[in-house]
């Protein structure tokens, strides 16, 4: 009987081995619960969070954006050109059918790279209540700068009057609401901004940023290309010669070179004029030259327009005085007995000019700080004012004893 007992006993002094032994293999199914179920739980958090943020992220954009960089135009190096009938002599190339055929090949390339860059504009609403001139209800525009938050469209202006709505299509051949950033009715200009974030993804990789070239550089007879709406509707490209690049436009406060072409124009022609390298050199505008200038393409070389382009896509408006003139030069000093300056030939109707007094006839010698001895530098000195700021300007007047020394107090505004 006592050998009967025994295994009792041993089996109660391993009972505590066999004991301990479970509940180690019941800790580790329990830690692998625990560790599954925060997993789970990460796992589920982790696409709710993703969820949200797509659903997030266009509200996000919008919202926290922040503010356009401002846009600077490098101004332009003077560059030295070969008068005609100097330099090297080369020899003369007979060019076949095929050379021609290549070389209209190539251009149609370049036309179509730069057509990337050309929106059409539509303002609804718009246009003058005229019974002469029909309404403009749409024209064309080129792509030209990104400040971070906008893409900045130059086009004209005119299609902007009285408009209450205005959208643009890209070359995605989608139509997407537009703002207007600034205009300039004086050069008949205006920049409008796209919202980056209501560009479709597909559209980025068919629109392209244009390149702003130099007309300075353009000659007489060089090929240029004419996209936009030249002929009077959207999508037209022209291929010619720039026929002429002596002409200017006189306009208040300056005066502005022209590239005239011998592509065929329409009397409501927009866009742009580009070179060979695809660079916009030129804003096509058919009313700078009245009825002479109804048969042919005809654009503002881009050179003078950069500093008011400048201010206008950093929403600035351009300044303005609203003075006509022309230089003192040394035959009109001689002639005239005129003294050095630029001389007012007309001053604009309600223009701060004329609010300040000043009239035809006057020379003006000073603005602020700066001489005034050529028209170039009368312009470029009031392009470093803004519109609002109070400036002195200084001239001349002639009274019963010759030329008197006069001055004003003038309140630079702006043409919109």
């Amino acid at each position: 009987m006592g050998y009967q007992e025994e295994p009792e006993e041993k089996k109660d002094d391993y009972a505590f081995l066999q004991e301990t032994i479970k509940d180690e293999n019941g800790g580790h199914n329990k830690l692998r619960n625990i560790v599954l179920k925060y997993a789970g739980l990460g796992l589920v958090f982790g696409l709710a969070a993703c969820i949200g943020f797509c659903a997030l992220k266009p509200w996000a954009e919008e919202k926290f954006a922040g503010n356009p960089q401002k846009i600077t135009i490098p101004e332009e190096e003077e560059e030295e050109t070969e008068a005609e009938g100097q330099g090297e002599t080369q020899e003369a190339q007979t060019l076949t059918v095929e050379d021609y055929e290549e070389m209209n090949r190539a251009l149609i390339n370049i036309g179509n790279t730069v057509n990337r860059s050309i929106v059409e504009i539509r303002a609804e609403g718009s246009g003058k209540e005229s019974d002469e001139e029909p309404a403009v209800s749409s024209a064309a525009g080129v792509l030209f700068e990104d400040n971070g938050t906008e893409l900045l469209i130059l086009g004209s202006s005119r299609v902007l009057s009285g408009s209450a709505n205005i959208t643009v299509k890209l070359a995605d051949g989608k139509t997407y609401p537009a703002s207007l950033k600034k205009r300039d009715d004086n050069l008949g200009i205006a920049v409008l901004a796209v919202a980056k974030n209501t560009v479709s993804e597909s559209a980025w990789n068919q629109i392209q940023i244009a390149t702003l070239g130099s007309s300075n550089s353009i000659l007489k007879g060089e090929v240029i290309l004419a996209l936009g709406s030249p002929f009077g509707y959207y999508g037209g490209m022209g291929i010619g010669i720039a026929a002429s690049t002596a002409n200017r436009v006189m306009k208040y406060d300056g005066q502005y070179d022209l590239i005239c072409t011998d592509i065929p124009s329409s009397q409501a022609g927009t866009g742009i004029l580009a070179d060979t390298d695809g660079q916009i050199v030129g804003i096509i505008d058919q009313t700078l030259l009245g009825e002479e200038g109804q048969g042919q393409v005809i654009a503002y070389g881009i050179s003078d327009l950069k500093k008011a382009v400048e201010f206008l896509s950093n929403n600035k408006a351009v300044p303005y005085l609203g003075i006509l003139s022309v230089t003192v030069t040394e035959d009109l000093a001689e002639q005239q007995g005129l003294p050095e300056g630029i001389y007012v030939q007309e001053v604009a109707a309600d223009s701060p000019a004329m609010k300040a007094g000043i009239q035809s006839g006057d020379v003006i010698t000073r603005i602020g700080k700066t001489s005034i001895s050529t028209l170039s530098g009368y312009t470029n000195a009031l392009m470093e004012l803004d519109a609002g700021k109070e400036i002195k300007v200084e001239g001349k007047r002639q009274g019963n004893g010759g030329y008197v020394d006069i001055d004003f107090t003038v309140a630079i505004g702006s043409k919109e």
